[in-house]
Formats: C-alpha cells, structure tokens, sequence
C-alpha cells in the first residue's frame, strides 16, 4: 500500500488496528478496529485524537457504541446477542487488511492530497474512517450520538492547527518562449 508516506502515528494507528482486531479475534482488520486505534489514549496526542476527544469519543465509549450497534444489527435480522455464549479467543496470526480499512486507507490518502499534504496523518485515517456512509461505525458514531459531520470539520480544524492551514500548489507563470538572438 501507500505506507511510505504514513507518519510515525499514523502507522501506530494501523498498528493499534491490527492489534484491536487480534484481540477481538477478528480475522480482518476494519473500520471499527481503526476507530478504536484511534481512540486509544496513546493516539490522543494527534489532531484526530483531539477531535475525538471534542466530541467525547474515547475507547470505552466507542467500544460501547460500537457493541450496541452490533447488537442492534442482529436484532434486525432476528438474532438476540444474548443467544450465543462466543468467547472471544484472541487470534495468534495475523488479520487481513479488510475491505473497510482498504476504502478507509484510500480516503486518507485522497484527504492528504486533497488538502496538499505531503503526509498521510492520524486526522487523515479519521477522515478516510468518516467518509463511510455505510457500515458498523457510522452507525457506532451515531449510536454514541457523534455527529460525523461535526467531527470532521472539527479533526480539519485539529491538523490545521497541528500541522498549519491547507497548503495550496502556488501556480507558476507559464514560460515565455525563447526568442532567437539571430
């Protein structure tokens, strides 16, 4: 993938995923274990953690949100949580990159050229999670009563402050053609 261009914290935000999924014994890493590797206190120090922390997002209340938006989906298809006793066996190999964080990780990617950085940040992994119209977390998110449009204008606001305002291409003349001395 593109994880040259990923900042020390962001790759500790794909990291923290990678070990989120495992202890939930997940086979795949997804938006949901990005969300919660974002939330982790270790992350609180970047733009996204701050702006989840705005928004009163920490691990425990994603963690929360996200176990009632499990919940709720099984309930619509007729399936009481409680019907199961699944322990959760922590995975010793390692998770694929699913098909949520694949589409979470291009966004970011898309939000760092989109605004001109050189970099892909843990706010750039919010944005791409955030960009989600379907799926467990928007639906975690507005479980927890987070409004994601809020958030995003907030984690913008966070790395603009972290890293400066969006840097814009300045345009350079156009070239003149060069005239023969003859």
């Amino acid at each position: 993938m593109m994880f040259e261009r990923f900042t020390r914290e962001a790759r500790a935000v794909v990291k923290g995923a990678e070990a989120e999924a495992r202890a939930l014994g997940s086979p795949t890493i997804e938006a949901e274990h990005v969300l919660l590797a974002l939330t982790r206190e270790d992350a609180a120090t970047t733009a996204a953690g701050s702006a989840l922390a705005e928004v009163g997002l920490d691990y425990e209340a994603a963690r929360e949100a996200l176990g009632a938006e499990r919940e709720r989906s099984l309930l619509a298809v007729g399936v009481a949580a409680g019907d199961f006793a699944v322990p959760i066996t922590p995975l010793a190999r390692r998770p694929k990159v699913g098909a949520s964080t694949k589409t979470a990780l291009e966004r970011a990617l898309r939000a760092s050229v989109r605004r001109h950085d050189g970099r892909i940040e843990a706010g750039h992994v919010l944005l791409g999670v955030l960009q989600a119209e379907a799926g467990s977390v928007p639906r975690a998110l507005t479980e927890a009563g987070v409004d994601r449009a809020e958030l995003r204008a907030r984690t913008a606001a966070a790395m603009d402050r972290e890293c400066g305002p969006r840097r814009r291409p300045t345009r350079k003349a156009p070239r003149r053609p060069r005239r023969d001395p003859a």
